[in-house]
């Protein structure tokens, strides 16, 4: 149904339920947890994904602290862990050229980012 909104599952406000991203908290996939790979549905706790095989949990290469399939950034030291595409929240490798999911180009990203 068009305009239909959900609570976002980190901040509770109101969402548009095919957003990929929260416009409030800017946390990716706002209404139910996903694998950051492949966008299968998965469940709290696990530490692979059933879909891809990939792992949820990934340790910061700065601190090595782990950081959940829900986190992008380390919550100990503030690294960033994993980049996501703007446009549909898939994982993206530093310098990729676009996104192997949806195809959106990633230059005007990784410039904003300083990768």
């Amino acid at each position: 149904m068009p305009g239909y909104k959900k609570a976002c599952r980190f901040c509770g406000k109101l969402v548009d339920e095919n957003s990929a991203f929260c416009p409030f908290c800017s946390r990716a996939h706002p209404h139910h947890a996903v694998c950051p790979y492949c966008s299968a549905p998965i469940e709290t706790g696990w530490t692979l994904c059933n879909k891809c095989g990939k792992a949820l949990v990934t340790a910061c290469q700065k601190c090595g602290s782990p950081a959940g399939p829900d986190t992008d950034v380390c919550e100990k030291c503030g690294a960033v862990v994993r980049y996501r595409c703007p446009s549909c929240a898939a994982v993206v490798v530093s310098g990729e050229k676009v996104c192997n999911r949806c195809g959106n180009k990633l230059k005007d990203f990784w410039k904003s980012n300083r990768v």
